[in-house]
């Protein structure tokens, strides 16, 4: 590899903040998710990158520790990481990975979709393939309606008789709670710290003009469905959402997710539905017309036994 195409690894405390979101800002995929401001959030600040050259290309490694040792993992709501580069071709994934430092025992993370790993390749990784969906916002509401299928039409056309009344920029947090009561028993798993730093991350990106809440209110008060989506000059990115037991059996998140596509049509915006790979949010994301997109999910397990059998965080 040439001299000015060299990767370094660079800690957080020493990288230029300016230059990271500069090339984030500038790459055709340049996800919000990467922006320092909301990996610090989300991390509390525990995460390093990746540089080629000036800054024509970086990778977040978003790092904890356990057990003594240093491994990659993929933040809780943020569904892929990977690299971004700037005004250049996009750069070799194996480059990248190979740069990774050694410390770092483990690696269980997810790249974006435009980053990707040939078939054979002297790297020791398990190579999983996820889906997304996206759906473009480039023409408008009535057009998007239109390519909605009949499953998602049909839900729209029941819930309008309901007279719910969307609360659109709701504090993030209002939004967060709902969402961690009606699913605390299914995400057991999920720290409560974890619901912090989203919360936190949230709040930083609507102070940014980065975010979008919404409620659905039946017309006795009652909550019904709760969505927090992120949005930047690229994409509209689905972080969190979800109804009471009473939404689901009225489809009214069905209500919420067209409210976020009519708020963001006719832009070149697309709609990253997000956790997709998920059968059943698939099946719900696939309703609205959206295309499949697949993207890496990579894992490195070079822990000593028995170490190596223990799932990490």
């Amino acid at each position: 590899m040439a001299a000015g195409n060299h990767i370094r690894y660079v800690k957080r405390q020493d990288l230029d903040l300016d230059a990271w979101d500069e090339c984030i800002r500038s790459s055709p995929v340049g996800l919000l998710y990467a922006r320092s401001f909301f990996l610090d959030a989300v991390t509390d600040g525990q995460w390093d990158g990746l540089i080629l050259g000036d800054y024509e290309a970086v990778m977040p490694l978003t790092w904890n520790k356990k057990y003594g040792f240093t491994y990659l993992y993929q933040p809780h709501f943020v569904p892929v990481l990977g690299i971004f580069a700037g005004h250049i071709p996009p750069p070799s994934l194996v480059d990248f990975l190979s740069a990774i430092p050694s410390h770092f025992r483990f690696w269980d993370f997810d790249c974006n979709e435009t980053n990707t790993l040939p078939a054979f390749t002297s790297l020791p990784i398990k190579n999983v393939r996820r889906k997304n969906y996206f759906l473009p916002l480039d023409r408008p509401g009535q057009q998007l309606r239109q390519g909605y299928k009949r499953l998602a039409r049909r839900m729209l056309q029941k819930v309008a008789d309901l007279n719910i009344d969307i609360i659109r920029d709701v504090e993030p947090g209002e939004v967060i709670e709902h969402f961690q009561l009606e699913y605390r028993h299914r995400l057991m798993h999920t720290p409560e710290e974890e619901y912090r730093r989203i919360t936190t991350a949230a709040r930083l990106a609507s102070a940014k003009d980065h975010l979008a809440t919404y409620l659905a209110r039946a017309p006795d008060g009652e909550v019904l469905a709760f969505y927090l989506v992120l949005r930047d000059d690229r994409f509209v990115y689905s972080v969190l959402g979800g109804s009471t037991e009473t939404g689901k059996e009225n489809g009214v998140f069905y209500l919420l997710t067209d409210a976020v596509i009519q708020d963001h049509c006719n832009t070149d915006r697309i709609f990253r539905f997000e956790g997709s790979d998920l059968p059943g949010i698939a099946f719900f994301n696939a309703q609205f017309g959206s295309y499949p997109v697949q993207y890496s999910h990579l894992v490195l397990n070079k822990l000593p036994f028995p170490l190596n059998l223990l799932k990490k965080k």
